[in-house]
């Protein structure tokens, strides 16, 4: 019989407190970007994800509600940062190629900022999503597989980490950014249909933005 993958091992489940800290600092950000580009009402989007976000610190401090409606309250939360996000981007390729009324640099910053919002919303979407979120990696999937494969978890890596090695936030966090650097998978697989829907996205999102970042940025070089 084989033996049981190394991913199926129990492991502590991973505290969500960081993860409010990142989400309401994406709030945030996106709270300028809209502002920035003038996305009206600017407080829409904002609101929805601040409300999503404390339903979501409820449901899972109390213990009390059933694990489904605190699964659709995260995703939901995240469905709604990337809705923004294309939101923000339309009105950034409108403002470089009509027009906005922020100047260059002003649009260049808003660019700037979006590309790394996007960066960490996407990290946020891969830890949520990843063998049905942080409880259910804790729990050794709970009869899930991995939808995002890292070295640590193949079998012929076995030995470069401890038995118990689980991916944190950070190592999401790794996976988007080289992901919206590269616009493709680089040491980490993603070996599911929706993980490969997620970083498709994310592609698309990433090289759309950074190329309105750069057309911004050759205009303002040619004065």
């Amino acid at each position: 019989m084989a033996a049981e993958p190394q991913w199926r091992c129990v492991t502590p489940t991973e505290s969500r407190r960081p993860i409010i800290a990142v989400a309401l600092l994406i709030i945030a950000g996106q709270t300028w970007v809209s502002h920035s580009l003038a996305l009206r009402p600017v407080w829409v989007f904002p609101g929805i994800a601040t409300v999503l976000l404390i339903a979501s610190i409820a449901v899972y401090e109390s213990r009390a509600e059933p694990r489904p409606a605190a699964r659709a309250l995260s995703y939901s939360l995240v469905v709604v940062l990337v809705a923004a996000n294309g939101a923000s981007l339309v009105l950034l390729v409108h403002g470089v190629f009509v027009g906005s009324g922020l100047g260059p640099a002003g649009l260049l910053a808003a660019g700037v900022a979006l590309w790394f919002v996007n960066v960490a919303i996407f990290a946020l979407m891969y830890w949520e999503v990843d063998g049905g979120g942080p409880e259910s990696r804790a729990g050794g999937y709970e009869g899930r597989y991995p939808d995002l494969v890292f070295p640590q978890q193949q079998t012929d890596q076995q030995g470069i980490a401890p038995p118990t090695w689980k991916p944190s936030f950070y190592d999401y966090l790794y996976v988007s950014l080289t992901a919206a650097i590269a616009f493709s998978p680089t040491d980490v697989m993603p070996y599911t249909m929706r993980a490969k829907l997620v970083m498709g996205a994310e592609n698309l999102l990433a090289f759309a933005t950074l190329a309105v970042v750069v057309a911004r940025a050759v205009n303002i070089a040619h004065g």
